[in-house]
């Protein structure tokens, strides 16, 4: 009966099923005892590229650890392992990394070949993102993925737009990409993408400054339309600004529309 390449738990269930037809009632149960070795070649743009002797039981991940990783050239994203000289799995670490997904990392088995092509696209991504770093990108994958790579927008982030500058054909290009248009933007190899703060400037304040208990920035609109009412806000006014006249002016005069103030 023949478990190659199977788990321990998968050879148990092959086993009960094959053996329980012929011994009904019996408790077959499979321990493992002495593992076997097998030979893995590792190729390709990885830093020890070689032959390695493995644990019958290791995967794709264990044999490039072995050959202490990709090299400063090699991709994360595309790493092929072919079996008798047939392509048997892809694995791309970045779904690993970011997603938990182990599709790829199939169990090894004697004389199977690990190759570690070189990266087609690199990234550069800098500003007000949660890891602002360089990434590898797919040929078909965009600048909202580029994004999510990234860890999203900071809190600080001025969202609405994201430059892209683009080496190409001896020139730069410079591209601006609002929210819908960033899904159908592909990435190309050496593009940066900068993402701005929030401008040090306020849409909605008033500040009350002078003889009241309590100066300071207040937000214009909704309930505080008036100079007055944004002044009462501050209650109680200090003595000083009591003179009832001028109450009854400020009462008639409205608060600004906008304002352009400083945080600062």
């Amino acid at each position: 009966m023949n478990v190659n390449g199977l788990t321990v738990a998968q050879a148990n269930q092959r086993v009960k099923g094959v053996m329980g037809r012929h011994y009904a009632g019996s408790n077959i149960q499979l321990t493992v005892g002495q593992t076997k070795t097998i030979s893995v070649n590792v190729m390709g743009e990885v830093k020890n590229p070689g032959t390695y002797t493995l644990s019958a039981f290791a995967t794709v991940f264990h044999a490039l650890y072995m050959a202490g990783g990709t090299n400063d050239i090699g991709t994360l994203r595309n790493i092929k392992v072919y079996r008798g000289g047939r392509l048997i799995s892809t694995v791309d670490i970045y779904d690993y990394i970011l997603n938990g997904n182990l599709k790829g990392n199939v169990t090894l088995a004697s004389d199977d070949v690990i190759a570690v092509d070189a990266y087609d696209c690199l990234v550069d991504i800098t500003g007000k993102v949660k890891r602002p770093m360089v990434y590898e990108m797919k040929s078909n994958e965009s600048l909202a993925t580029l994004l999510k790579y990234a860890g999203g927008f900071a809190g600080d982030a001025y969202e609405d737009v994201v430059h892209v500058v683009r080496k190409k054909g001896g020139r730069f290009s410079v591209y601006s990409l609002d929210e819908y248009s960033r899904a159908d933007f592909h990435m190309c190899d050496g593009d940066s993408v900068a993402v701005d703060s929030t401008l040090n400037r306020y849409t909605n304040m008033v500040e009350a400054k002078g003889a009241v208990m309590r100066p300071g920035k207040y937000q214009f609109g909704s309930n505080i339309t008036t100079v007055l009412k944004m002044l009462m806000r501050s209650t109680p006014y200090c003595a000083a600004a009591r003179p009832t006249a001028l109450w009854k002016c400020l009462a008639s005069i409205p608060a600004p529309s906008w304002t352009t103030r400083s945080p600062t």
